[in-house]
């Protein structure tokens, strides 16, 4: 179920020491974007400990080098560890899970947060250097993605997307949500979560985070 939300701050976070406590987020850009880009800084900045990954070549992305390395900085799944991905990220850091927990079946991630998720094929967005790798490399990090396995080695799944994304489409964050099993949080007016849309923080990412569900 899709639920809108605010971008208003929420300044009463508190974690509930029921749900889990994360002690560990491990962030995941997307394709032109580096660690100091959009909402990413902000958010690492209210967190203990952070990974911030910084993936090379972010305009000519290679599925051979970022879904080990982000599987790498995920480290073993851990319930105490969150991973949020944005973008091309997500389905990066969806196939580096996968190969962890086909690594150690019993392991289990803690939070998983998907931003502007997409694990289909991407329409031309008439950006030139996006629609080139949408045609030459974006299919070596869609192929045998398996997000129902990874809603399986993850103790909470969650989706973010706008009501007004110009590059992913509604259908195909809904459809990675459907896939994950996860609850769909819709940040009106948010285009693609970029930091030239205006979104420099993003506090539904850091509300799951406190909550820990």
């Amino acid at each position: 179920m899709s639920v809108p939300v605010s971008m208003t701050p929420s300044e009463d976070t508190h974690r509930d020491p029921d749900r889990l406590q994360i002690e560990r987020t491990v962030i995941v850009h997307g394709f032109g974007a580096g660690i100091d880009d959009h909402w990413f800084p902000w958010l690492a900045d209210r967190l203990d400990r952070v990974d911030r990954v910084e993936l090379p070549a972010s305009s000519r992305p290679d599925a051979a080098t970022w879904i080990p390395l982000v599987a790498r900085a995920i480290g073993d799944l851990d319930e105490r560890t969150a991973v949020v991905a944005h973008s091309l990220g997500c389905v990066t850091a969806a196939q580096a899970i996968l190969r962890l927990a086909r690594s150690v079946p019993a392991a289990r991630l803690g939070v998983f947060v998907a931003v502007a998720p997409f694990a289909d094929p991407l329409a031309e967005s008439g950006l030139p250097d996006l629609d080139a790798f949408t045609a030459d490399g974006l299919d070596a990090f869609l192929t045998d993605v398996d997000l129902r396995t990874v809603a399986a080695a993850t103790v909470h799944t969650h989706v973010m997307r706008s009501d007004d994304d110009p590059i992913v489409s509604t259908a195909q964050s809904e459809e990675f949500a459907e896939a994950l099993g996860a609850p769909v949080c819709v940040v009106p007016g948010a285009g693609h979560f970029l930091g030239s849309n205006g979104v420099t923080r993003l506090q539904p990412v850091l509300d799951i985070l406190c909550g820990a569900a």
